[in-house]
């Protein structure tokens, strides 16, 4: 009995280690894509900031108290319209003085004028001395020198007169007053506010030096760039800004330092919705130069450091470490390891290994 029982359990576990073997030895199914050469829409993302492409600091060029302030804390101004009123008694007083001087200054003109008239005909006679006229000639001179500063001094009072007037440089949006009422102001120190220009705003962003002769081409091509929406905006609440901008500017050189360039790009913002200081997301778009290697993205696998995808190979899966480049949609770029035409192992990843065995599965 004690014989029976033992043959039945060395025969169950033999039954079951050759299932297990066979088990083994079944393929793993897989679904398989094909690496692809193609012409690949690139997109880098770079952080920017929101600027000015107009932005002036408005100081007084004249002394006195403000008198008057003509606009409120933010608000939108055309070119022209006057913000800031200085006390303008003392420079409309100089301003008369001047004009009292400058016409006292005409008629000294104009008496040196008759002078010479009336002595040159008494010079022809010889009924009158040299040294009379040559007096009457030295006196002309100062006169009409005396009536140029008198003009000048007219000019200056003006001048200091209008400066009592602060105006909007250009139509834009003002800040927070820095000043009240009754303020004292002084020439070329005090600051009033702050004035920047709405529409169009700009973009700075860095890139590195490498790409400085992509980005010196699109330069010169703004109706392009813009058509293309080469350049698009990422809010920080990740909405995507309506308007494509275009370059604006390049820095003139290079920062040592970091071996990046300043770039300025135009949008766009006829709502009023970007604003000075803002940061944001650029999203750059190129198409590649060349064709491409790519892969759907979820055929990688990383591990340790190193990215490898599996290869569908006469049955077996083949292990191949890749070196990636820019994703494309749901695509990546292979720069190094695969060849177009080669099926790439896409759902089972996680189930193989090295040499396993698979089986396509046909999604047909």
């Amino acid at each position: 009995m004690m014989k029976k029982t033992t043959l039945g359990i060395s025969l169950l576990i033999f039954l079951g280690c050759a299932e297990d073997k066979v088990t083994e030895n079944q393929p793993t199914i897989v679904t398989v894509d094909e690496a692809i050469s193609e012409m690949v829409s690139l997109e880098q993302r770079y952080p920017a900031s929101v600027v000015a492409l107009k932005e002036v600091e408005l100081r007084a060029d004249v002394v006195g108290y403000i008198t008057q302030i003509q606009v409120a804390d933010g608000e939108r101004v055309r070119q022209g319209q006057i913000l800031y009123q200085i006390d303008r008694s003392r420079y409309q007083a100089q301003l008369d003085q001047a004009q009292s001087q400058l016409e006292i200054a005409r008629a000294n003109q104009a008496r040196s004028e008759r002078d010479i008239t009336r002595y040159e005909k008494l010079r022809e006679g010889n009924a009158i001395a040299g040294k009379i006229y040559d007096d009457a000639l030295t006196d002309l001179v100062s006169s009409q020198q005396e009536l140029l500063r008198a003009q000048a001094a007219v000019d200056n009072a003006n001048t200091d007169l209008g400066y009592a007037t602060i105006r909007a440089p250009f139509a834009g949006t003002v800040g927070f007053s820095s000043v009240r009422l009754g303020a004292l102001v002084t020439p070329g120190q005090t600051l009033l506010n702050v004035i920047s220009a709405d529409d169009p705003m700009g973009l700075d962003f860095y890139a590195d030096e490498k790409s400085l002769n992509d980005f010196t081409q699109l330069l010169a091509q703004p109706e392009k760039v813009s058509a293309d929406s080469v350049f698009r905006l990422l809010l920080p609440n990740q909405q995507l800004y309506p308007f494509p901008g275009s370059i604006e500017t390049i820095d003139r050189a290079i920062d040592r330092g970091t071996g990046t360039i300043q770039i300025r790009l135009r949008f766009p913002n006829t709502d009023y919705s970007l604003k000075p200081g803002l940061n944001a997301t650029l999203l750059y778009t190129r198409t590649s130069p060349e064709s491409q290697i790519t892969v759907l993205q979820k055929a990688l696998v990383e591990r340790l450091g190193e990215v490898y995808v599996y290869v569908a190979d006469n049955g077996e899966a083949r292990q191949v470490t890749v070196k990636t480049g820019n994703k494309s949609k749901d695509r990546v770029v292979i720069q190094e390891g695969l060849q177009a035409g080669q099926q790439i192992v896409v759902s089972g990843v996680q189930k193989i290994a090295d040499g396993d065995k698979i089986q396509i599965k046909n999604e047909n």
